[in-house]
């Protein structure tokens, strides 16, 4: 598999992980007893535990195979910081 399709595959799975996250977090919050939408407090906090298992598995490899894409974006952001700071010192 190529790895354009592995950073897609995985990018998109975090995002799902991501909304899930917040979907049981917001009803573990604001549902403070009984069921929610059909779903019991023992199932969402079990579901909400082991997502966040999962994300903290994916996070790392994400950001292993994005690393040179990050590097990057901070030297980019370093430069226009740097270009900003002399362009103000010229005024």
């Amino acid at each position: 598999m190529k790895k354009l399709s592995v950073k897609a595959i995985l990018s998109t799975l975090l995002i799902i992980i991501f909304l899930l996250m917040v979907f049981t977090g917001a009803l573990l919050y604001f549902g403070r007893t009984g069921v929610m939408l059909g779903f019991s407090r023992h199932l969402l906090r079990e579901t909400h535990f082991w997502v966040a298992v999962f994300m903290c598995l994916l996070v790392p490899v994400h950001l292993f195979l994005n690393f040179r894409t990050y590097i990057a974006e901070l030297r980019s952001f370093s430069k226009r910081r740097k270009d900003s700071n002399e362009c103000e010192k010229g005024k």
